[in-house]
């Protein structure tokens, strides 16, 4: 059998409910930090949910930006 070949993708969307704040710049910020924290628990149940479900391996969230 071949190994399985780990894809990575990048995601880009829009939370219209999220008002921007200058912390979310900074990787360091708490805020940041909770967000991130949020979106990855979220991206990683609705795309574990999907059809890429079985071979997802997890998100990182690099970045936030005004938008």
């Amino acid at each position: 059998t071949a190994a399985a070949t780990l894809e990575c993708f990048t995601v880009n969307f829009t939370i219209t409910d999220l008002p921007y704040t200058s912390d979310l710049e900074n990787p360091d910020s708490a805020k940041f930090n909770a967000t991130k924290s949020v979106m990855n628990t979220l991206l990683h149940q609705l795309l574990k949910e999907s059809s890429i479900g079985p071979a997802f391996q997890g998100c990182v969230t690099t970045a936030f930006r005004y938008g």
